[in-house]
């Protein structure tokens, strides 16, 4: 809900602001709701271009029964569900609901499609430490592979705490993941304990002992994913030069290769709103944040390490910088106003940041602001270290395999070891590809 009501918001915002028909803002607002939602039979309120699925009710009946302000709903005929979960098992979702709700998914999955001719990029929204949301997400991936074969598919894999929420988190991850890397085009990850951390900067007084909600979570995710793929254009509008940078442009740049598919995003600045007015961005200032995040793989931009750097900006003699993280390529996004090109896009095209010799970088800008923030910027890299986090869950994983832990639970719907060690071998090879992008120490 929070995904599509980000959206909504973007619309409403411009049109508030006394926007002309036929300017640039106007012209945003119409592909915002294009995007991402299509108009209902009484031509006023919006539909969101989603199908819900969950095998527990009360999720997707509740919002099923909402209408947010008139504004906007979702289509009920788009909706799955069923009474009872998938009690945090891959394999009873994958496997049992994966086969019996298979129908069901696949006529709403159609009735979706029927509005929606031109579609070039379907968005899944799914975690990976479940049952329902990993196992039975994978198997939609695979079914709308099938049933649209030419749409790029982008899975945003919500990966669970590292200490863990269920006890078999390890084996759900290992198997959501490896099962991804043979259907989807791209996977956007989001760490449950990155966004913990940022989400207690936005509420005053709390601590690392105090628990962040799911909710308050989900609203930073939504923030970050929904900067990058609002319309943007490849150049400033009032240049009158740049067309409008697609999904699917979005998509094919960031995977020029598929063995490389994960991808993470980056937002600056996040800052409650009680702060705002008391803040000064500069696009500068988030250039420089930003980028520093990127080459040390952090979303948050405190604690960075500003002794890092490409090597062409190391002014001693001792060039090492096996710290550096490397990309193979990424988008940046700046929202807002008097965007300044070389302070940005400049800090993003230094050669050292990337795997190869030619940049890879593509670069979107609109005007219209993000979430009342005066200026905001958005990064959405691949690079390499976006899978550090692979060696530990072999690891773990690895060790309860050869224990035999918790495999009579998978067993029991039809998934048996080999399947698991096939798993292992896809998620291996990924863990090494990527390390081989950084440079060798």
């Amino acid at each position: 809900k929070q995904w599509y009501q980000r959206r909504v918001r973007a619309v409403y915002r411009e049109q508030s602001n006394n926007t002309r028909p036929g300017s640039s803002a106007s012209a945003y607002c119409r592909e915002t709701a294009a995007r991402f939602f299509t108009p209902g039979a009484d031509g006023g309120t919006l539909i969101a271009n989603a199908v819900l699925v969950d095998m527990e009710n009360k999720v997707v009946a509740g919002c099923l029964s909402r209408r947010h302000a008139g504004v906007w709903t979702y289509n009920p005929r788009c909706s799955v569900l069923s009474k009872q979960g998938s009690g945090n098992n891959w394999a009873n979702g994958y496997c049992n609901f994966g086969e019996t709700k298979e129908e069901e998914i696949s006529v709403a999955v159609k009735v979706l499609l029927h509005s929606l001719p031109d579609l070039r990029v379907a968005l899944l929204l799914m975690s990976a430490a479940g049952g329902t949301g990993s196992g039975l997400g994978c198997r939609i991936t695979e079914l709308i592979r099938d049933i649209v074969p030419g749409v790029l598919l982008v899975n945003q894999v919500v990966l669970p705490f590292s200490q863990g929420e269920v006890s078999v988190q390890g084996y759900n991850m290992l198997l959501t993941l490896s099962s991804l890397y043979q259907s989807s085009d791209a996977l956007l990850l989001s760490h449950n304990d990155s966004y913990q951390t940022l989400s207690r900067r936005l509420i005053p007084g709390t601590s690392s002992r105090d628990c962040i909600s799911f909710r308050e979570m989900n609203r930073l995710i939504s923030s970050h994913v929904a900067g990058v793929l609002l319309p943007a254009s490849s150049a400033k509008e009032e240049e009158k030069k740049g067309r409008l940078i697609h999904c699917d442009d979005i998509v094919e740049h960031l995977v020029p290769h598929p063995c490389y598919r994960l991808l993470t995003a980056r937002m600056m600045p996040v800052i409650s709103e009680h702060s705002r007015d008391y803040t000064n961005t500069t696009w500068e200032m988030l250039g420089k944040y930003s980028r520093q995040m990127l080459i040390q793989n952090s979303i948050i931009d405190e604690g960075l390490i500003w002794s890092i750097k490409p090597r062409s900006e190391l002014l001693t003699t001792n060039k090492r910088t096996q710290n550096l993280n490397v990309s193979v390529s990424n988008y940046i996004v700046c929202r807002g106003s008097e965007v300044a090109l070389p302070e940005v896009e400049d800090r993003f095209k230094v050669a050292d940041l990337y795997r190869n010799e030619k940049t890879k970088l593509l670069c979107g800008y609109s005007a219209a602001t993000f979430d009342k923030l005066d200026k905001s910027l958005f990064v959405i890299d691949n690079s390499a270290k976006n899978g550090h986090f692979l060696e530990d869950l072999l690891s773990d994983s690895w060790l309860k395999f050869q224990a035999n832990a918790f495999i009579y639970q998978y067993e029991k719907f039809g998934l048996d070891r080999e399947w698991f060690k096939e798993s292992f071998n896809v998620i291996e090879k990924v863990r090494r590809d990527y390390e081989n992008l950084l440079p060798k120490k």
